[in-house]
């Protein structure tokens, strides 16, 4: 019963989502309300437990985060363009495996950099330039748990890659799907990093 709520709570919020991003203009800053949802819903907030509640959220952090949002969604953009420009370069002359460990490379770092500013940008206040800091900073403090968080992420995207075989049903839900397994990870390194143990004194 609880999976049954969960999977309708991540498919409202991706519906609520694919809504705000049809402007284009306003896809990061409704990338960081979703965020900002996954976050409590990953922490079972009551506040994003009922549809209206929900909802709530959403549009109280896309009007808060927004111009960040816009930020981000561009640096990500450019993140994205400038790895097709090198994976397009790479195919003209040809693939061997220096090539390909520099894309590997590039990707990752790339991956690294955006993977942690969205909830970043969803929970706290902070400038452009120190979110992505501090998106790095957490990955490598970080790194089993996030590099076994990015292998999920990878494994969904790939599923909605292919979804668009049936009708592109993924979109449906796979994106708040994303959110939220990013969300889970980011709660338990947020909760430590706010809530740091004790040093016993020797």
């Amino acid at each position: 019963m609880d999976l049954i709520k969960k999977l309708f709570q991540l498919f409202f919020l991706n519906c609520l989502w694919l809504i705000c991003c049809i402007p284009v203009i306003t896809i990061g800053g409704a990338t960081c309300a979703a965020y900002a949802v996954a976050l409590r819903l990953a922490d079972d907030d009551e506040e994003v437990q009922s549809v209206r509640g929900l909802a709530a959220r959403f549009f109280k952090a896309l009007k808060q985060d927004f111009f960040q949002g816009i930020l981000i969604f561009l640096f990500t953009m450019a993140c994205g363009g400038l790895g097709y420009f090198l994976f397009d370069r790479a195919r003209d002359y040809g693939f061997n495996l220096i090539i390909i460990a520099a894309l590997a490379v590039y990707f990752l770092i790339a991956l690294v950099f955006n993977m942690y500013a969205y909830p970043l940008i969803a929970r706290y206040s902070n400038s452009f330039v120190n979110t992505l800091k501090n998106s790095v900073a957490l990955y490598a403090m970080n790194t089993k748990v996030s590099f076994r968080t990015l292998g999920i992420v990878l494994l969904e995207i790939a599923a909605l890659y292919f979804s668009k075989y049936i009708y592109f049903a993924g979109m449906l839900i796979l994106p708040a799907v994303i959110f939220y397994t990013v969300s889970r990870t980011a709660k338990g390194i947020f909760f430590r990093m706010e809530n740091p143990q004790p040093v016993e004194e020797e």
